[in-house]
């Protein structure tokens, strides 16, 4: 599924069920001490995912991944960047270094229909003009979550940039049904910040899933003029 989106220097680790009961260091605890049980087993198994796709990225040390301040990912030790995905029955966690990759997001989501209300919010005219034109085959309901599913890796990947809001509406994206790739368009109006993201999306019987990934920009090489 996800494994199948990554090039071999982004390592992904899926969750597995005794990682949502082994408890972390005593300083992630406390991020939880207050949650609910659902909400507790989430973060260990986020966290434990996380921490396993380090190691394979060759960092020894132990590390808390803490949250981030007034929010809720995870501070990444330096050198790297990451992201973690939960939802009913599934957990996992990408990292890269910061060597290739400005940032990654993953998102995975249930396979069931959105209401037609939040379409609307989720969705430009252009995209649900899109929905509209699409077979009543075996994927027309999914559609609509597909984009949200998406837009949740668009927002992962802007705002630890940006450190901005992205609304639904301010990211216009364009699927491929060919090959499950995508393009977004970014317009986030409040600082004027345009800007183009690619990814790519797929399903299986019980999820939507979508990634997006952000390389480092090369440095272009000086030419030189022979005298």
């Amino acid at each position: 599924m996800l494994a199948d989106h990554f090039p071999p220097d982004i390592a992904l680790v899926v969750a597995t069920d005794p990682m949502q009961t082994q408890r972390l260091s005593e300083a992630e605890e406390a991020c939880v001490a207050n949650s609910v049980e659902k909400r507790k087993r989430e973060f260990r198994s986020g966290r434990h995912a996380a921490k396993a796709a380090l190691r394979q990225l060759g960092l020894k040390e132990d590390i808390n991944l803490l949250p981030i301040a007034g929010g809720t990912r995870p501070d990444w030790p330096a050198g790297y960047v990451g992201s973690i995905t939960h939802t009913t029955g599934f957990c996992a966690a990408a990292v890269a270094t910061q060597t290739h990759y400005q940032a990654i997001a993953i998102d995975v989501e249930p396979r069931t229909p959105i209401q037609r209300n939040a379409l609307a919010a989720i969705c430009t005219n252009r995209e649900q003009q899109w929905i509209a034109q699409q077979p009543d085959d075996h994927y027309k309901a999914d559609w609509g979550k597909t984009f949200f599913c998406i837009k949740e890796t668009l927002y992962k990947v802007f705002n630890p940039i940006h450190d901005v809001y992205l609304d639904f509406q301010e990211a216009e994206v364009q699927l491929s049904r060919q090959d499950g790739s995508f393009t977004a368009d970014i317009h986030q109006q409040a600082k004027g910040i345009t800007c183009r993201y690619s990814g790519r999306f797929g399903m299986n019987e019980r999820y939507i899933y979508a990634s997006t990934l952000l390389r480092q920009e090369l440095p272009q090489k000086i030419r030189r003029s022979v005298p």
